[in-house]
């Protein structure tokens, strides 16, 4: 009976020992993690600030922006000695480089100086949206004409106001919408991010971020901007090739590896480097909507430490050579 007795009481403090040793375990880490999630939130957001400080002296430094560019490079760059443990990778993604999804409708907000926002021809609005058309309809996204005309027309329906402007004919409004389960009403005002087009009639999750077989549109979107300027030097050949009901896929690859060719840097501060490249685009068939100019920029930072991360996904405007709005802000 003592030698049980024994027994039972030296099981008993293995165990509570056991648990003792996994509970400090746990709260080592806990404190580990929070100590860690310290450290990278200030990690993470210094790689915003000096993301929004390199956009700052590119502005001062040209007026034209392309992909061979300091900003553009960030990712490229290695950061390690700018802390003592850690690991911070930063990449700018320019979001005037894709088409905005906004630019299918007149605008009729007023500019950040308060002045209303310049009027354009019907003619440049149709301009537009056939951007986006030709966008849908060309691989690898196959849209089928039909489809696409309802895309279009639902997005005009779900940015304008809906005061007289009526429904598109193959669109949407809230009455449609109403209709689903869950309903919910057509917003009648701007696309905030791409993901909101995910409620718009004819979107789709295959067609918006892709399936194994294709990518996603929505790499080639943009909630930022509406004045339907696109920068050339820095557009995914996806989207040069929509620029122009003439243009081919061998075209905009010709004009990609102009745009790459480090000799060329200097040619790209103009658009006229397109009639370089493609004679056929001058005099009436010279491209519209093209600029070389950024103003909408993405940033990603990314800060490690030991097995814990922490990224920061911030859009900025670049208003002016010294200004610079934050626009959004998410961690992650």
């Amino acid at each position: 009976m003592a030698l049980l007795i024994v027994l039972t009481i030296i099981s008993l403090i293995v165990a509570l020992t056991i648990q003792f040793n996994k509970n400090m375990r746990q709260n080592l880490l806990a404190s580990g993690i929070q100590r860690n999630s310290g450290k990278l939130e200030v990690m993470a957001s210094s790689g915003v600030n000096l993301a929004m400080a390199v956009l700052i002296k590119d502005a001062k430094d040209n007026e034209y922006d392309s992909l061979q560019e300091s900003w553009a490079l960030l990712a490229d760059e290695d950061l390690s000695k700018l802390f003592d443990a850690g690991l911070l990778t930063i990449k700018i993604i320019d979001n005037s480089g894709k088409f905005q999804v906004n630019s299918v409708v007149q605008s009729k907000n007023q500019q950040p100086d308060g002045k209303n926002p310049p009027q354009i021809s019907e003619q440049e609005l149709v301009a537009r949206r056939n951007i986006l058309w030709r966008l849908l309809r060309q691989e690898p996204f196959n849209v089928e004409d039909s489809v696409a005309t309802t895309i279009i027309e639902s997005l005009i329906d779900w940015i304008d106001s809906g005061d007289g402007d009526g429904e598109q004919e193959y669109g949407a409004e809230s009455s449609y919408y109403q209709s689903l389960d869950p309903p919910y009403a057509c917003k009648n005002g701007p696309v905030e991010f791409v993901e909101e087009l995910l409620l718009v009639k004819g979107f789709t999750p295959e067609l918006l971020f892709g399936t194994e077989k294709h990518p996603g549109l929505a790499a080639l979107l943009t909630a930022q901007g509406n004045d339907g300027q696109i920068n050339i030097n820095t557009a995914d050949p996806l989207l040069l090739q929509a620029l122009h009901e003439d243009m081919t896929k061998e075209m905009a690859e010709d004009m990609q590896a102009f745009r790459a060719d480090k000799k060329n840097k200097d040619k790209l501060a103009s658009t006229a480097w397109v009639a370089e490249v493609l004679p056929f685009f001058t005099g009436q068939n010279t491209l519209k909507n093209i600029t070389v100019k950024s103003q909408s920029f993405t940033i990603f930072s990314h800060a490690q430490l030991d097995s814990t991360e922490r990224n920061i996904v911030a859009t900025v405007q670049r208003e002016e050579k010294q200004k610079i709005t934050l626009l959004s802000w998410k961690v992650e």
